[in-house]
């Protein structure tokens, strides 16, 4: 449920809408469940594109995920607005081991558990709620 802070236009509430988009993000993968999850992500994200379409064909046909739980320690924002009027926030995320199962119960293959990303999101804040413009890793 995304928490009171994250639906107002602060630095703390950016920070909250992120944590909660990535919450979003887990449970879709946990759970194979798109519905929430789409109704936070653009259409014009192609990163958010490709995650939720692993998440569709590996929730069919009998297959499923396990694991890939997101966790994220970290959202941090300037919180200042670019040329375009949208802010980006930085976010540490932490996912555990992803599993890809067979409708037959065998894995398929396990990705192994990965160093925390760096991701960066870009936000705006219209008509009182926040919306992802954009998503992209943050490379050392």
């Amino acid at each position: 449920m995304l928490p009171e802070v994250a639906k107002t236009e602060t630095k703390e509430g950016l920070e909250a809408f992120a944590k909660y988009w990535f919450s979003v993000l887990s449970y879709s993968y946990e759970t194979g469940k798109i519905d929430a999850f789409e109704s936070v992500e653009p259409e014009s994200c192609a990163a958010c594109q490709k995650v939720k379409e692993v998440i569709v064909n590996w929730h069919s046909d009998g297959r499923w995920l396990v694991g890939g739980k997101l966790t994220t320690p970290v959202a941090d924002t300037n919180f200042v607005k670019d040329q375009g009027g949208k802010y980006k926030v930085a976010v540490q995320v932490h996912q555990e081991p992803l599993s890809y199962m067979r409708a037959d119960g065998t894995t398929a293959r396990t990705d192994p558990q990965a160093p925390d990303q760096g991701n960066l999101l870009v936000v705006a804040y219209e008509n009182g709620a926040w919306s992802v413009a954009e998503l992209g890793s943050i490379v050392g």
